[in-house]
């Protein structure tokens, strides 16, 4: 039974995790369409006020198109990965699974067999209710719960240090792309109007 519980404990963490991800996901992504949306309304004011030291440039038609594809590839984005929807599911899965992790926790140290099967019998449906093998697999999430279960998984500091590393690596990739489009565009609205690096 503790070797379920286990189970059970590492996968509710790192659903909660998922959950949490795809939840910034959702927000930095629709935040990212209404940040792009505003320089290009910007971008078409200053060119009807003729405000500017790089408003005539013959690139700016080339940013313009390029920033209404860009939100419209993050709006498919948005729609396919359905990220509200994934967070929803799996902040669901989570919590039941606690909540079944509070109905085995009296009886983790008994060897009650029925009560194993009982337990795993609902935890297996719950797991097929939400559909996880059509989750994608995000390792950065299950070592997050791994280091939040000291009393399961006894690791060195060194290793402990190795897997802070990677996560914060895996996450930085997986969140990149936001930061560079703030940067990229605010660079334009600078070029446009001050001219700068010309």
């Amino acid at each position: 039974m503790r070797k379920l519980y286990k189970k059970m404990d590492a996968t509710s963490k790192t659903r909660f995790h998922y959950s949490r991800r795809m939840k910034l996901h959702a927000s930095l992504s629709t935040w990212m369409i209404v940040y792009i949306s505003l320089v290009l309304i910007l971008t078409s004011l200053l060119q009807a006020y003729g405000l500017g030291e790089n408003i005539q440039s013959k690139y700016l038609p080339l940013i313009q198109v390029f920033s209404s594809v860009t939100v419209l590839v993050y709006s498919l984005i948005i729609n396919n990965n359905d990220y509200s929807s994934l967070s929803e599911k799996m902040y669901s899965c989570a919590s039941r699974i606690n909540k079944l992790k509070m109905l085995a926790d009296p009886h983790v140290d008994s060897n009650s067999l029925d009560k194993y099967e009982e337990v795993s019998g609902k935890y297996q449906a719950i797991l097929d209710l939400y559909e996880t093998a059509s989750i994608q697999d995000f390792r950065a999430d299950y070592w997050r719960a791994m280091l939040e279960m000291p009393e399961d998984y006894t690791l060195p500091p060194q290793t402990r240090m190795k897997i802070n590393s990677k996560i914060w690596l895996i996450y930085t990739l997986n969140f990149i792309q936001y930061p560079l489009i703030v940067l990229v565009y605010g660079y334009i609205v600078v070029w446009l109007w001050r001219g700068v690096g010309v």
